[in-house]
């Protein structure tokens, strides 16, 4: 259908489909949503957009060329500073660095929404689009369940609910070029040793649950599961009922608030069983049984 018989619905509809057609290139790092939200704050659009219903036929065909012109010029040139369009946010929380501490110690970020991802574990590069194991542990913002979006992505206004306060890898990463959050990697990461380290009774605790319950001895259960075609259960789920009684009984006699236990002791056992394709039930009496199920898709970005 002609520009010219376009109502402001299909106008808008049109202008959204091009916009994907000019990011549709694998090698234009600019996401549709930014070109959309850059283009909508642009004073001439917003003018043809206004005024659209009023325009006759040629005027529509006029106007929709001088938008065509004006999409492919913010798709060349991105603005550089964040729009807060939300791509960010809804592919990835972010990782903190020891800058952020702050942030924490301000209450600007509650404790409850922070996890650790420990030594080891398999997470997703940004960067390499790869899987990947951590050599040193990562401290993230919890993700919303289900899903890869930042809990503090907001998905009914797309925007940030702590924006003002957001922590340096948000501050710093652009939608439109990757090198801004590749240059970040240089700077120190957040870990738990500078949050408690200076809590002697809690630190040891903690580096003795890395010992005890390091995430290769979970691989190296489930590779003795699968070696013995599955006579080695008990060997996995003791070594789940070690970690959880050693997390549980820590929190109980130093008051850890369950909402903080990710944080303090990385992900349990129990969750990470989906990383092997298997899930933990547990039975009306309490007994835990591990079951096969789909390998899980969701290893966490890095």
């Amino acid at each position: 259908m002609t520009p010219a018989l376009w109502n402001i619905e299909q106008f808008r509809e049109n202008v959204f489909r091009y916009a994907e057609e000019l990011t549709d290139d694998p090698d234009n790092p600019v996401p549709k949503e930014r070109v959309i939200l850059q283009l909508d704050r642009d004073p001439e659009f917003q003018t043809i957009l206004q005024k659209w219903h009023k325009l006759c036929g040629a005027e529509k065909v006029r106007d929709w060329k001088r938008v065509l012109a004006l999409a492919e010029t913010h798709a060349r040139e991105i603005l550089p500073s964040c729009l807060m369009c939300g791509e960010c946010c809804r592919h990835g929380s972010p990782t903190l660095h020891v800058e952020d501490l702050e942030l924490l110690r301000q209450g600007k970020i509650p404790w409850g929404a922070l996890y650790t991802l420990r030594r080891g574990e398999p997470v997703h590069s940004p960067f390499k689009d790869e899987l990947v194991f951590l050599v040193d542990e990562r401290i993230k913002l919890r993700e919303k369940p289900g899903g890869r979006q930042c809990l503090f992505f907001d998905g009914d206004t797309q925007e940030c609910t702590i924006y003002a306060d957001r922590p340096l890898q948000c501050r710093a990463q652009a939608c439109w070029d990757p090198k801004p959050g590749e240059e970040l990697t240089a700077q120190p990461y957040l870990t738990r040793k500078d949050i408690f380290g200076e809590v002697d009774v809690l630190w040891d605790l903690l580096e003795e649950h890395d010992r005890r319950c390091a995430f290769e001895k979970l691989t190296a259960a489930f590779k003795a599961l699968e070696e013995t075609r599955g006579e080695a259960v008990d060997q996995v789920l003791d070594l789940l009922a070690y970690e959880d009684h050693f997390r549980n009984f820590v929190a109980e006699k130093l008051n850890i608030p369950r909402s903080q236990l990710e944080l303090v002791f990385g992900r349990s056992f129990a969750d990470l069983v989906q990383v092997f394709g298997f899930r933990v039930d547990v039975g009306p009496d309490g007994t835990r049984v591990l079951v096969p199920d789909a390998p899980s898709e969701e290893a966490k970005e890095e």
